[in-house]
């Protein structure tokens, strides 16, 4: 189903959205003003994670799924200034050699953003994060902590392909924002929860908040969405992919299984399945910390902005993100205990019953 054009404008205003990690505050507050303007609820645990909910409609049976998404991108951190001098901490994973002379822009709260150039960056012995000396175009008044993001264009849509500053994660969170708001336009029958995290891109520090706090039941199985490399197996207009795994891990078998039978249901949008060791995701750090998970992505062009030729826009494909709302609307009605170990069993033990005669 095509992204209407409401939708549409909520895509891009998520990703036209001022973040980096531990400064995620605007797309925080948006989806608080979009939940409440739509009816959903929606809380915040202790760690600053958000979490969504659609009731579902009348008795409910089973386990919700969790709809996962991060609310950062690789960015920077405001320090201090002494006139156009500025200093900033870059965090996310970025290589040092993209950061001399590339442009960048802090977004003050209530201000106009203030741009400037990156003159030198050295790693931080202590936290690992660069420490970028900044020339300022002015000498502004910028708060501590003010998130800085590269000075690239917010949205540039060439046909079905998306040039945007951040599409990782933000693109996640437009999908789990969509496809709550189609649960609820639908008047769908079972529970939803969706779960967006903070910090993503600095060792998962949101998500594992979120585990050890027990923000969400760890008895839910997590559907963790992201854009990431895409890869020989998946394309950008080749269809939204099931993750099997990560760089780090694969994934919960029997989640995975259903996912796969869901994107088939699902025909003929257009699905992959790929393990995408490009980078690791929040479901490999919530499976290390016990629960049953699982993942869809985007496959993303210009990973963390690292272009051919220097830092360039993210790119994704219209085809791939509808195609991947539609399936986490499919999932999120979907019984998690649907395509079962035990269901595959039977099936190998008929056929083994038909054919050992043969051994």
């Amino acid at each position: 189903m095509p992204l209407s054009g409401d939708e549409l404008k909520l895509l891009q205003a998520v990703v036209g959205l001022p973040t980096a990690p531990f400064h995620e505050s605007a797309v925080q507050a948006f989806a608080k003003a979009w939940a409440a303007q739509r009816g959903i609820a929606c809380s915040s645990d202790r760690a600053g994670n958000l979490l969504l909910e659609y009731p579902g409609k009348g008795r409910q049976s089973g386990k919700p799924w969790v709809l996962q998404a991060h609310m950062d991108h690789p960015g920077f951190s405001f320090v201090s200034r002494r006139g156009r001098r500025a200093l900033a901490m870059f965090r996310g994973g970025v290589a040092e050699s993209y950061f001399p002379g590339e442009r960048i822009c802090f977004f003050p709260p209530g201000s106009m953003p203030v741009g400037g150039s990156v003159r030198s960056v050295r790693r931080d012995a202590e936290t690992g994060f660069l420490r970028c000396m900044i020339e300022l175009e002015a000498a502004r008044t910028i708060p501590v902590g003010t998130p800085g993001m590269w000075d690239l264009p917010v949205w540039r849509r060439r046909g079905p392909r998306l040039e945007l500053r951040a599409a990782d994660d933000l693109a996640g969170v437009a999908a789990v924002l969509l496809a709550l708001g189609r649960l609820k336009d639908s008047g769908a029958g079972k529970r939803c929860v969706g779960l967006l995290t903070r910090a993503e891109e600095v060792g998962f520090v949101g998500a594992i908040s979120a585990a050890k706090l027990k923000s969400i039941d760890p008895s839910w199985p997590v559907l963790g969405i992201e854009c990431s490399k895409e890869q020989p197996s998946a394309r950008l207009g080749k269809g939204g992919v099931v993750r099997v795994g990560d760089r780090s891990t694969i994934f919960d078998p029997q989640l995975t299984a259903m996912l796969r039978h869901a994107a088939r249901d699902l025909a003929p949008l257009p699905f992959s399945e790929s393990l995408m060791p490009g980078g690791s995701t929040e479901s490999t750090g919530l499976a290390l910390m016990g629960y049953r998970t699982c993942a869809v992505c985007l496959p993303l062009g210009n990973y963390h902005n690292m272009g051919s030729q220097g830092i360039a826009p993210e790119r994704i494909h219209l085809g791939d993100l509808e195609a991947l709302v539609a399936l986490l609307v499919r999932v999120a009605q979907t019984p998690s205990g649907n395509i079962s170990a035990q269901t595959l069993k039977k099936r190998l033990l008929t056929n083994h019953f038909r054919l050992n005669r043969l051994l």
